[in-house]
This record gives structure tokens, C-alpha cells and sequence, in this order.
């Protein structure tokens, strides 16, 4: 909506608690379909990550930074920037979206999800 400022937030923020990981999206409803599924997460509205959005991701309560984006150029271009800087400061790691997947929403089969997730790799 207007006035509202994407880059100074990180959607579901309020709601996270100690973890071991958490997952970050580009997008709300992403975000909203891995908590379903039982996996803590925070979207960035959009492809790309402010200063202030990787301060906050540094300042969750947890040890690891799953990147979930898009399987789209933005998405690949925002995983590799928000590697770059933030793997010098925290753990994080990336998913690998299987083909004929655009995002982890689109992942309807609860087990290639799980899967997904599981076999993440660390940066």
C-alpha cells in the first residue's frame, strides 16, 4: 500500500521464536505456505534484500539462514547477493527448487517439500 516502506520489514518477523533455522522468502503467501507445513519463515516482499532487511535477518533468534527464493533470475540474482553478504556473518545456506517448480509454494507434494528443505546446502 502506499507509503509503506517493503524495504524496512521482513513479513512474519513478529512471529518468530528461537529455531534452528529459518527460511526466508520472496514472498508473503510463500512464507505463509511453509508455516503451514511447519517451517519457520520471513519474506522480503520482493527480490531483493535492504541493509536493513539483512539486519533483521542477522537479529532472528537463530543459527541459520535457509535462503528459499524464487527459481527465477531475480530470485538467482537475490540468492547470490544476499550470500555474499551475509555468509561472512552468519550461517546460511539455499535450496535447490526442482525443476518445474517457480517457488516453494508451488511444491504441493508435502514430502519434495520436506525434501527440499532437508537437503539444503550450506554456503
Amino acid at each position: 500500500s502506499k507509503g509503506f516502506k517493503k524495504s524496512l520489514t521482513l513479513f512474519g518477523n513478529n512471529h518468530v521464536t528461537p529455531q534452528p533455522f529459518v527460511c526466508v522468502t520472496e514472498g508473503s503467501l510463500d512464507t505463509m505456505w511453509l508455516d503451514q507445513h511447519g517451517y519457520t519463515a520471513v519474506a522480503l516482499l520482493g527480490a531483493n534484500a535492504s541493509v536493513t532487511q539483512q539486519e533483521l535477518l542477522l537479529n532472528l533468534p537463530t543459527t541459520e539462514i535457509v535462503l528459499c527464493l524464487d527459481n527465477d533470475e531475480a530470485g538467482k540474482i537475490a540468492t547470490e547477493k544476499i550470500l555474499t553478504t551475509l555468509s561472512q556473518k552468519c550461517i546460511v545456506s539455499t535450496i535447490q527448487i526442482p525443476k518445474g517448480y517457480k517457488d516453494v509454494q508451488d511444491i504441493r507434494d508435502t514430502q519434495i517439500l520436506h525434501s527440499v528443505l532437508k537437503n539444503r546446502t550450506l554456503w
